[in-house]
């Protein structure tokens, strides 16, 4: 049975507010729901890249110094400075030498050293058929110089021409590091020699593998040896100055060898 106009006129005036407040709560909810679905929808078009967007280019990167961080994968040694074992088999680097500490300007730890890293030199110069280095006074006050230099600076590079020129063509270096243990000159001398399982016989090296082409070079005579400690006493820093030095273009065949197992 139907409303007559009167009974629903009643029904408006008696519930209107009812249908004006469920009106309102609908408009309500359906204005937060679109809100919401704006919202997820541009979220989700910002992620989304364009296939034919062009990806920024990385920054070019600029040169620096080597920093100790770089070269927390060296292998360090716990072997004691004074004696090496190794290359050279068990050595005393005070014998079969008359160099003194005050003669170089080294402490007594460092003669030790110096003498260590000579007999560990030449001894991995021998199946390359190269002569034997011998220990310069000149030299390993530059190289205990830029030791001393790059453990005041934390910096592991190369020192610039002007400290190893001498007036003529720049010197030779190596250098090496070694976090919170003792550098031995023996565990250096391994690490330079590691270089020539990349180096090919015969023709000019690479950057690297110079370590190892300075190491065995023919024509080099002399070496200095220098070591330094960073302020923390974390970082030990270590140099050596080759003359002449090796690493010259088109002369690594006459001065790098096959070594001697391989001829």
């Amino acid at each position: 049975m139907g409303l007559s106009s009167t009974q629903f006129q009643l029904c408006l005036q008696s519930y209107w507010y009812l249908w004006l407040t469920n009106s309102l709560t609908g408009l309500l909810f359906s204005g937060i729901a679109i809100g919401v679905a704006a919202f997820f929808m541009k979220k989700f078009q910002a992620k989304k890249k364009s296939p034919y967007q062009r990806v920024p280019s990385a920054p070019h990167s600029t040169s620096r110094a080597v920093s100790p961080t770089d070269i927390n994968a060296f292998e360090v040694t716990r072997e004691n400075s004074a004696t090496g074992k190794g290359l050279v088999g068990t050595v005393n680097p005070r014998t079969n030498s008359t160099l003194s500490a005050s003669s170089i300007g080294l402490s007594e730890d460092n003669e030790a050293f110096a003498l260590a890293t000579v007999q560990a030199i030449n001894a991995a110069r021998r199946p390359y058929d190269a002569q034997p280095v011998h220990l310069s006074d000149q030299l390993s006050e530059i190289a205990q110089r830029w030791a001393e230099q790059m453990a005041r600076t934390g910096k592991l590079e190369h020192s610039p021409q002007e400290w190893r020129s001498l007036g003529r063509q720049t010197l030779g270096e190596n250098y090496f590091a070694s976090f919170q243990v003792p550098l031995t000159g023996d565990k250096m001398v391994r690490k330079w020699l590691k270089e020539g399982k990349r180096y090919m016989f015969g023709y000019d090296g690479r950057r690297d593998t110079e370590n190892f082409t300075q190491l065995v070079w023919r024509s080099t005579k002399e070496v200095g040896v220098g070591r330094a400690l960073s302020e923390d006493g974390n970082w030990s820093y270590g140099v050596a100055i080759f003359d002449p030095p090796g690493n010259i273009p088109n002369q690594y065949a006459e001065n790098v060898h096959l070594p001697a197992s391989t001829n």
